[in-house]
């Protein structure tokens, strides 16, 4: 993420019974406990990958663009359902207001209220039937242009998917790492910088 237009607010990750409109949701990403019953079912992370990174400049920020598209699957499981569990992780050189010590890593996800988070946060549930689910989470880490700023700022990413507890997955997490390293000389953007995944 690494700009400044977030605001604080609790997690909102939801787990919804696809099948019964009326059957409820319940906070926290799972459905045990839930003001109505949920299907038993079992998430499991497929993939995750960065895709389609492209650089920008708005004239107030300049950085890159990218998405993290996260595959999982839901089959039958036992026990109510156990979703999966995003972790964002960020680790920066030049704090901000999320992460407020440098060269630390940082979760994010259920800590800091973003519109990248969203797309994860709505998704609906395919239980009981179960079937896979793309989600595409797009996030433009930027660093602001200001007159007669010098900075260079490397910000490194881990984003991570974990399979829902106790559910029989081929693996147990799928996470993408990434590193962006952007300088601004006296406030003029040193080219559109770097960011490179392995």
């Amino acid at each position: 993420m690494g700009a400044c237009w977030h605001t604080w607010k609790p997690n909102r990750d939801m787990c919804k019974d696809s099948s019964s409109p009326s059957s409820g949701t319940n906070p926290g990403g799972s459905c045990s406990g839930g003001a109505a019953p949920c299907p038993n079912c079992c998430c499991c992370a497929t993939t995750g990958t960065i895709q389609n990174i492209t650089a920008f400049n708005n004239g107030r920020q300049f950085g890159h663009q990218y998405d993290f598209v996260i595959q999982i699957a839901y089959s039958a499981g036992t026990a109510g359902t156990r979703d999966c569990t995003l972790e964002w992780w960020e680790n920066t050189t030049i704090t901000y207001f999320a992460v407020n010590t440098p060269n630390t890593w940082t979760q994010l996800h259920g800590v800091v209220a973003s519109p990248v988070f969203d797309p994860w946060d709505h998704r609906v549930v395919p239980c009981p039937g179960g079937g896979s689910l793309t989600v595409t989470l797009t996030d433009p880490p930027g660093l602001g242009i200001v007159p007669g700023r010098t900075a260079q700022r490397t910000l490194k990413f881990r984003l991570k998917v974990i399979s829902g507890s106790g559910c029989p997955c081929g693996q147990a997490s799928a996470t993408a790492t990434a590193t962006q390293v952007l300088e601004i000389i006296n406030g003029v953007p040193n080219g559109s910088g770097t960011f490179t995944t392995p």
